[in-house]
């Protein structure tokens, strides 16, 4: 046997032929020498051989082929083909809920809690919103969030807060402003120096925070959706994300007409807007107790009333001072009094120098003013006169006018000894030459 052979050429590849064959498949009749013709002259497979070796069984054309072929027809089988049995079940479902946005996109938004909103009046111990001009009224106002008030203003004078609890503030007002009459607005400052709104009705109030909270949810959602939107987007764009950030249930309404073009940030500003649907307003009226002393001045200024308090000749002025207080609601004690049997007058009743001394030991009935703070002076206030400046008191009066203008403050008094009514002060120095002081009574 001869010996076999390979013919003279280059060296080849395991299992490649030197001579490519055709991309294109060769035909059994076709002749052997037609391939080297191929004009596209393409590589073929590493792993198949045109025919097996001699000697060797056609194992890896076999395996080749059949993992060519499989691959081939998988690359080519329609992806309907390969869907599980309910895959036509689950694709009638909303997309939103086969691909649910990962968690980690779309946080738990947090509601903060609302801002401090008024719901009621400003109410007085009657119920009403009323009180007199001297101030010192104790009035309430309820609500949520008001812990924080730290600061009321009644006409632009402040009042004086006495406690502040999450729901109540409790206020005692001012004097108005020259001690006039009228409403005036009031207004409530929280601790960062904002003032607090108002609401007409608890439900309004409640409606103004939730409405709120859901402003500034909506507006987090606003961004989290463009986020997850750019990450993972939603077959079913009319799923808002909004659904996966939790808002109180009162508030499901209080924005439902921001899918028109209203924005969160708009709808923020409308929520403020409508919180404040109301102001608050307390009325300053005449101090009932000093309209009960100015009225027993002007009864009795020239005529004594001398059946129940007697008179004391050339010196009356402390006496009638004195009635006019007890009118005003003050009570007699024990350093100051009057006893028609028996003691009779104490000497703070009846002298201006020992009265002064009194009001100096009892500041809860009366703080002393000078010449100087005169634009403090109200009507029903203590007027007292040094004639001659010795540094006693020699006449006193009780304050029955006080008006302001450009030029400064005009006060006017009553007084016996000297019957007087509405006479003035300036006019009283001028003619003396002495000093004038004042007591503010409370």
């Amino acid at each position: 046997m001869r010996p076999h052979t390979r013919p003279e050429g280059p060296a080849r590849s395991r299992h490649r032929r030197e001579d490519p064959l055709p991309l294109h498949p060769v035909s059994p009749t076709q002749p052997a020498d037609s391939r080297s013709t191929d004009p596209l002259g393409a590589v073929r497979s590493r792993h198949r051989l045109e025919k097996a070796p001699s000697g060797h069984r056609p194992l890896i054309w076999l395996a080749g082929t059949a993992a060519a072929a499989s691959l081939c027809l998988g690359l080519f089988v329609p992806l309907s083909s390969q869907a599980s049995p309910g895959a036509a079940t689950a694709a009638s479902a909303p997309r939103a809920t086969s691909r649910p946005v990962p968690a980690s996109v779309v946080p738990a938004v947090n509601v903060a809690a609302g801002s401090p909103v008024i719901y009621s009046s400003v109410s007085a111990g009657d119920g009403g919103s009323a009180g007199p001009v001297t101030g010192g009224t104790v009035v309430s106002v309820t609500g949520s969030g008001l812990a924080g008030v730290s600061a009321a203003s009644f006409g632009g004078n402040p009042g004086t807060v006495l406690s502040a609890t999450d729901t109540t503030v409790t206020i005692s007002t001012p004097a108005s402003t020259d001690y006039g009459t009228g409403s005036v607005t009031v207004s409530l400052v929280d601790s960062t120096g904002a003032i607090v709104p108002v609401a007409s009705t608890p439900a309004d109030a409640a409606n103004a925070a939730a409405a709120a909270a859901t402003a500034a949810a909506a507006a987090k959602a606003s961004s989290v959706a463009s986020l997850s939107q750019a990450i993972t987007p939603l077959v079913d764009a009319t799923a808002p994300l909004a659904a996966a950030t939790p808002v109180p249930s009162s508030a499901s309404g209080a924005l439902a007409n921001t899918g028109s073009g209203t924005t969160a940030g708009e709808a923020a500003g409308t929520v403020s807007a409508a919180a404040s649907v109301s102001a608050l307003t307390f009325q300053y009226v005449p101090d009932p107790r000093i309209t009960a002393q100015v009225d027993y001045v002007r009864a009795h200024w020239s005529s004594y009333n001398s059946a129940v308090y007697g008179s004391i000749g050339g010196n009356d002025c402390v006496n009638f001072t004195s009635q006019s207080l007890i009118a005003r609601g003050w009570t007699m004690d024990a350093g100051w009094s009057y006893s028609p049997a028996g003691a009779g007058y104490s000497t703070a009743w009846s002298s201006s120098t020992a009265f002064a001394a009194y009001l100096s030991a009892h500041p809860e009935r009366a703080t002393p003013l000078t010449a100087g703070q005169s634009d403090r002076v109200k009507v029903g206030d203590i007027v007292q006169f040094d004639w001659d400046r010795s540094g006693d008191k020699d006449h006193t009066g009780i304050v029955t006018r006080v008006v302001k203008d450009a030029s400064g403050t005009h006060i006017y008094y009553a007084g016996h000894t000297e019957d007087s009514l509405d006479k003035s002060v300036e006019e009283s120095l001028a003619n003396t030459g002495g000093t004038v002081s004042y007591w503010s009574v409370a």
